[in-house]
């Protein structure tokens, strides 16, 4: 929108003059340039002109095939009308001034013309008294790069507005938009569109309620639900309560809920910045999900990069995938990168992992995590520490691979590895050495582990014999390369093979100088760093979700319905 708008309402004006030119005397008001043919009644004071006619007043100048003056200041021109100035042009085949001239009609086929602002309709109506412009039916009006279509279009001079009500269609630059109302404000150079708006660009197309357009900085701000549709895929959409959208710059900004839906992928949240050009933005309060694996992620806050497929969320961050009808896996953490590539997810990382939780038997905290859902693997380092039940794992590194997304194959943990059996406060089943492999049952519970470099353990045993040692325990002390165990039901371990160059020791635990070799070197029981699942929080804030997105889900279709 231009402030030439404000040039029509010098277009307008010029009819106040006119208005003048007939109040008290016709001969001293206009002057009669040409007509073929001059025939006045006496009795009603009525004046024919017939052919040619060219009448002019001041800088103004009517032409018409034929024109008729009644008393009462009521003014008729017709057949190929034309009223001119230096600035202004208006076309039409019929004008007529009533109301003590205070009213003007110019009708049939009507074309207003001046510099680069032109106006067709089939009838224009002007009341110069209340400075109120209307034009009626098929109209057309043609400002620079704007092109509007509507069937009433008025324009409030005192106010300086245009508005129409039954609805408008407007070409402006690469964008063509839909409205049933619209007000337009010359000065001021905005546009306010309402109910069923429709934009549609080459990209995309805009469905709103409310939008206003200020085509000075090419800026729309969207003051109801609104849905923006990629015209290449339906399927990704961006959808906000309010916001502003910068054209020029493809550049959206909301304090409100969005939510963005790219390639089966939902961001959701409030303070949106999002650049469409780079596919990148920051956003608070974030939600995300992929939709095809079942992955949430909730945050604080997070940036993301679509072109190069990166994801960074922020403070107080929980990763969860679910599985219908079946416990989920939930992550804990205060930094996620998520790097997609070709419309999935290639890793996921954690900085660090404050809890992760596979069920509620099972446990693991450490520095970083990677975790590689097509590989089907997760990568701990950083001292992690693994509990399930009442043992703890540890290792400089620890690799877990998974059967499918919710159901282990094996642990690997490279350098230091570490196993501890709580038995009781002051006794513990230790094995440690290089390197250790767990395997897991169809129940993630650990049933086999193999320790190799190195390998030393503290086993307590019970001897029943009563005759030999009093039903005492007694503990093994044993060195080797490799230390093999099977567990029952991952509980406590049932048979354990010592294998190259073994070397065992068997001490009868009592209040004895023995009850210093209880422990290996290093050994460290950390159960007081267990964090707690805060699942039914995090199931309400899922519930929330579904409940937004529902909600989300009726609003878009009764956008869409309409148009």
């Amino acid at each position: 929108m231009s402030s030439k708008y404000y040039s029509l309402l010098i277009i307008l004006l010029f009819f106040l003059n006119i208005e003048n030119s007939f109040n008290k005397n016709l001969q001293k008001s206009i002057k009669l340039i040409h007509a073929d043919f001059i025939q006045k009644e006496d009795h009603d004071d009525t004046v024919f002109l017939i052919g040619h006619v060219h009448i002019k007043h001041k800088e103004y100048q009517l032409f018409c095939d034929k024109a008729i003056y009644k008393k009462k200041n009521k003014f008729y021109g017709y057949g190929n009308v034309q009223l001119k100035s230096e600035k202004n042009k208006i076309f039409s085949q019929k004008i007529e001034f009533s109301e003590n001239m205070n009213n003007l009609k110019a009708s049939g086929k009507v074309i207003l013309v001046q510099k680069n602002i032109k106006l067709t309709a089939n009838i224009i109506n002007y009341n110069f008294r209340k400075k109120f412009f209307q034009a009626i039916q098929n109209v057309v009006l043609l400002l620079d790069e704007l092109k509007l279509y509507t069937n009433i279009l008025e324009y409030d001079l005192n106010f300086n507005k245009i508005f129409y009500k039954r609805g408008s269609t407007l070409f402006y630059k690469d964008y063509n938009i839909y409205s049933k109302e619209g007000s337009y404000f010359p000065l001021k150079k905005k546009a306010k569109l309402k109910y069923e708006v429709k934009l549609i660009s080459k990209n995309y197309t805009v469905y709103s309620n409310s939008i206003e357009y200020l085509f000075s900085i090419d800026k729309i701000k969207f003051y109801s639900p609104t849905i923006v549709i990629n015209n290449n895929k339906i399927e990704n959409f961006f959808y906000a309560k309010s916001g502003y959208f910068f054209i020029k710059k493809n550049i959206f900004l909301s304090k409100e809920y969005c939510s963005l839906h790219y390639n089966d992928k939902i961001i959701k949240g409030k303070y949106w910045f999002f650049d469409y050009n780079k596919k990148s933005g920051f956003i608070k309060n974030i939600f995300f999900e992929d939709k095809k694996k079942g992955y949430f992620f909730i945050g604080d806050n997070g940036n993301f990069d679509l072109y190069s497929g990166l994801i960074f969320l922020k403070k107080n961050i929980v990763f969860i995938k679910i599985k219908p009808k079946e416990d989920s896996f939930f992550i804990y953490s205060d930094k996620i990168k998520i790097n997609l590539k070709n419309e999935s997810i290639l890793s996921i990382q954690f900085f660090p992992v404050i809890g992760f939780f596979l069920n509620e038997e099972l446990q693991i905290k450490s520095y970083s995590l990677i975790y590689e859902p097509s590989n089907k693997s997760i990568q701990f380092n950083g001292n992690p520490i693994f509990w399930i039940k009442n043992q703890q794992i540890t290792g400089d590194s620890i690799f877990i691979h998974f059967k499918n997304d919710f159901f282990l194959d094996y642990l690997k943990i490279m350098k230091n590895a570490f196993y501890i059996k709580k038995i009781n406060s002051k006794e513990f089943n230790q094995i440690k050495g290089e390197i250790m492999i767990g395997l897991f049952d169809k129940k993630n519970v650990l049933k086999k582990i193999l320790i190799k470099g190195n390998a030393k353990s503290i086993i307590f045993h019970y001897n029943n014999n009563s005759s030999l040692y009093n039903k005492k325990k007694i503990i093994n002390k044993s060195s080797c390369g490799i230390i093999y165990a099977n567990l029952e039901k991952g509980k406590k371990i049932k048979k354990i093979f010592f294998l190259e160059k073994s070397n065992s020791e068997l001490f009868l635990l009592s209040n004895s100088i023995f009850e210093k070799n209880l422990f290996l070197p290093q050994f460290s029981w950390k159960e007081k760093e267990k964090s707690k699942n805060k699942k039914y929080l995090i199931y309400e804030k899922i519930k929330k979700y579904r409940k937004e997105s529902l909600e989300e889900k009726k609003e878009i279709e009764k956008l869409i319905k309409k148009k």
